[in-house]
């Protein structure tokens, strides 16, 4: 059985609000935010199931953008789906990115989407970067985020309508 997706409802916001993640990667914590838990439930938002346990979720559109940010030059291109998305941490770093990712997209191309794919992750997130650039994508630029983060973030695209796996060779 692979991946199936369903929109967010209550119980997966509950669960995803409250997912804890380590150093250097807990600025993706939600904290149990209420908001975010709003969010979650009302956008485009869909939960990632994988033999029914709750893996991550993934979002679509201009939820997938930065706030604050959404007007950026590099989001302009509507030839793009922007895609977020967020692994449950107990599955990180577990060589399980890849295929969630694809999972993901796949999934966007099953609602009909036919063009490329937009994402925008913290530029210090090479756990992450690495299984993009895996999968395709590409860095188109960087924003820069004014927060007490002072962190900065890096749009990618892939182009492809079909997104594949680069292989590495192990030397």
């Amino acid at each position: 059985m692979g991946f199936v997706f369903e929109k967010v409802d209550l119980g997966a916001a509950m669960a995803i609000v409250g997912w804890k993640y380590p150093a250097p990667y807990h600025v993706y914590n939600l904290n149990d935010s209420t908001l975010a838990l709003a969010r979650l439930v009302d956008g485009p938002y869909f939960a990632a199931r994988f033999d029914g346990e709750l893996m991550g979720f993934f979002c679509y559109g201009t939820a997938a953008r930065l706030n604050g940010k959404k007007d950026s030059e590099l989001y302009s291109s509507r030839a793009y789906l922007d895609v977020g998305l967020g692994m449950h941490p107990a599955w990180c770093g577990r060589g399980k990115g890849l295929g969630f990712v694809r999972s993901g997209l796949l999934f966007a191309r099953s609602q009909d989407w036919q063009g490329g794919f937009r994402l925008t992750v913290a530029s210090n997130n090479t756990r992450a970067r690495t299984v993009y650039a895996r999968l395709g994508f590409e860095e188109i630029g960087r924003i820069v985020w004014d927060s007490p983060l002072n962190r900065d973030f890096v749009v990618m695209t892939l182009d492809s309508c079909e997104p594949t796996v680069q292989v590495v060779a192990d030397h």
